[in-house]
């Protein structure tokens, strides 16, 4: 990668709105641009308005439209597949969900409307597309059950095989060949503990049924597989110890369902820069700790709390994204089940819900308890190889960051052997470019969100709304809520803006 001066921002684009139209959803259509939906909260003849606007990788708009839906549907989550959007609309706070499901197609600017019933009490978790059919994963009396929507059946399918007890649903992922895989963590008694994963054609027909055993000392925490971008399989994500929340570490395993696959585990504390956000010698501390305990063939008690986020596939290996937070006490971070890992992949519109405007996307009705408090201590990138080991790391400190709920923060990009990592906060953009060397001692450098004017102030930007997602190549999108005051203007010199600027580090 080229020198960090070259960071640069070359397009931005503003709407303005009233100071109480903050409801924004961003999402990344890739290469084709983004799109941004809106609940405008105009009401006429029991209908409610929502608008649409899509823009091209130049942040310039060509389409702009709105739509009218029942009064209660709230927006819980969307896809982006093949120049189709899918936002899908819920009514109400019930289990029995009426569903609807608007499918978008940008190049001939039409779309659909579907509303999906539910004949059960179906927790929703998680949300995606697979081909022709929409993938709806959840609970039902707390097993877990995934079902499969085609626009041209009445009713959703069953996946057969999935209700069990004492199991855990982790993740639905659709793969670059519009199969899915379906990720599950069973915790059957203490000698017995495994992995299950299941990869479907788009028509809901299973294609591979992998049992992994895993190391009884351990319980799965959180996973993630990876969408065969490469020829093999990978699951990510955190382990712990019995029934704790926080992780001991990382595990990782190719998948192979011909073969007896090993899982491989990689504690915390043997990560060359997780520990980089504390001081040097508390560091060294708890590192020489950890090694004491791993010499006398006990577990390290170096713990955290982490969430996998994303896997990045590239031809030299997988990148996971994860970030580490602490959490007030009370604030239960897994209201569907003992292993719902609500960062897994979602947008929910309460705000304080994980992962609002992800690429990848599985929302879902998550209702944080009042007061909670997160405080979120760094964002980390981890290179596995292809056979599961870990490579490298690199990790970014978060400058204070303190959400209402668990929010993804960071985010990162590759190029060449250097990752590029970066966050918002405020009006900033704070970002390094770390190459994983044990010796590195990355430095953080920040950059101020790009104005349309030179003659533009910012008076103020919302800390509440608002961040920086990966978008595509070597591009991320920075977006939130600002307000501006021009002095070279005649009449309202004052403007209130949704914004997004496209960042191009190289």
């Amino acid at each position: 990668m080229g020198a960090l001066g070259q960071f640069k921002q070359p397009y931005r684009f503003e709407r303005e709105l009233k100071t109480s139209e903050e409801g924004v959803t961003v999402i990344s259509l890739k290469k084709e641009g983004l799109a941004f939906v809106r609940d405008m909260n105009k009401y006429e003849q029991g209908k409610k308005r929502w608008q649409l606007e899509v823009v091209d990788t130049t942040l310039s708009s060509v389409w702009l439209t709105e739509f009218e839906l029942e009064t209660r549907l709230i927006l819980v989550g969307y896809e982006y597949s093949h120049t189709q959007l899918f936002l899908l609309f819920r009514e109400g706070e019930s289990e029995m969900h009426n569903l609807e499901l608007l499918t978008l197609h940008l190049p001939e600017k039409s779309f659909q409307k579907d509303k999906i019933k539910f004949e059960l009490n179906f927790k929703l978790t998680h949300f995606t597309i697979a081909g022709s059919s929409a993938l709806f994963g959840g609970y039902v009396s707390g097993e877990p059950a995934v079902l499969l929507y085609n626009q041209s059946s009445d009713k959703p399918k069953v996946l057969p095989g999935l209700f069990m007890k004492d199991i855990a649903l982790l993740d639905i992922r659709t793969n670059q060949n519009q199969s899915f895989n379906v990720l599950l963590a069973e915790r059957r008694g203490i000698e017995k503990k495994r992995l299950v994963v299941r990869t479907y054609d788009q028509d809901g027909n299973l294609l591979i049924d992998d049992v992994i055993d895993v190391d009884p000392k351990y319980s799965i925490l959180s996973g993630l597989t990876s969408a065969l971008e490469r020829d093999e399989m990978i699951i990510l994500g955190t382990y712990g110890e019995n029934n704790e929340r926080q992780a001991l570490g990382f595990f990782s395993v190719v998948v192979d369902p011909f073969n007896e696959q090993a899982v491989s585990y990689t504690d915390l504390s043997s990560l060359q820069h997780l520990l980089d956000y504390l001081p040097g010698k508390k560091s060294g501390k708890i590192k020489e700790k950890a090694q004491k305990q791993k010499n006398l063939s006990h577990l390290p008690n170096y713990k955290a709390y982490v969430v996998p986020i994303r896997i990045e596939e590239k031809s030299n290996g997988f990148y996971l994204l994860a970030e580490m937070y602490t959490q007030s006490t009370n604030f239960d971070l897994y209201p569907t089940s003992p292993n719902y890992n609500p960062y897994s992949n979602g947008y929910s519109p309460t705000g304080a819900s994980p992962f609002s405007n992800r690429s990848y996307s599985a929302p879902y009705p998550y209702n944080p308890p009042r007061n909670p408090s997160v405080e979120m201590i760094q964002t980390m990138v981890m290179q596995f190889g292809g056979r599961g080991q870990v490579e490298k790391d690199v990790s970014m400190k978060l400058d204070d960051i303190r959400q209402p709920g668990l929010e993804q923060v960071g985010d990162f990009l590759v190029a060449g052997d250097s990752v590029f990592m970066t966050y918002k906060k405020e009006g900033e953009i704070f970002y390094q470019n770390a190459s994983g060397d044990p010796e590195e001692k990355s430095s953080i450098k920040q950059a101020k969100v790009k104005l349309l004017s030179p003659y533009d102030a910012l008076k103020n930007e919302d800390e509440d709304t608002g961040g920086v997602r990966f978008w595509y190549d070597q591009h991320f999108f920075v977006w939130g809520f600002q307000t501006i005051k021009n002095s070279t203007i005649e009449g309202n010199q004052t403007r209130h803006v949704f914004y997004v600027n496209k960042i191009s580090p190289r």
